[in-house]
């Protein structure tokens, strides 16, 4: 079943897991006999795909990535953009399902994944120099990225920011590919 959550809904989700909140739906849609699995699938977006589109095609695959909007490049090799965390992650299944937030190595991955796509981020990974993660990423959040790879230092700074406060921030090194 694909839906969108109230503020409300979202506010609850955040605080005590899909699982409680789809617990709450299917009692109300009665799909929950005693002792028998759950009979419906629920999907949560942000909004509903058009009918018979292939965006409603792709909800039923697990998503792994944040939303992300309104890529800008700056100076050098740094981008800044805007991504927002998806209701259904994939990740939220495990941690935590009481309590949903992205896990710092997810952001990390982020981070990397689209420095490869748009910032021409080549080399192997060699480790992380330092990370800090301030306050959780949950689901629904919108937040900003700054992505800066300075190619001669081989590394990648990141941080992610929510209402101007800093979320986490690291940097990330890099070998060449024959290191």
């Amino acid at each position: 079943m694909l839906v969108v959550p109230s503020v409300t809904g979202a506010r609850a989700l955040r605080r005590r897991g899909k699982r409680h909140l789809t617990a709450a739906w299917q009692d109300h849609v009665g799909t929950k006999p005693p002792c028998e699995p759950p009979l419906l699938h629920w999907r949560l977006l942000e909004a509903l795909p058009p009918p018979g589109s292939s965006a409603e095609e792709r909800c039923v695959q697990p998503l792994r990535d944040p939303i992300v909007r309104g890529i800008e490049f700056g100076a050098g090799c740094s981008l800044q953009c805007r991504v927002r965390v998806p209701y259904d992650l994939a990740i939220f299944d495990g941690h935590f399902p009481a309590i949903p937030i992205v896990p710092g190595v997810v952001q990390v991955g982020w981070a990397v994944g689209l420095a490869r796509s748009h910032l021409q981020l080549g080399g192997d990974f060699s480790g992380i120099a330092a990370t800090k993660f301030r306050r959780l990423v949950q689901p629904g959040m919108s937040l900003a990225l700054t992505l800066d790879h300075q190619p001669g230092s081989r590394q990648l700074r990141f941080d992610y920011s929510f209402d101007e406060a800093v979320v986490s921030a690291g940097r990330v090194l890099f070998g060449s590919a024959d290191d």
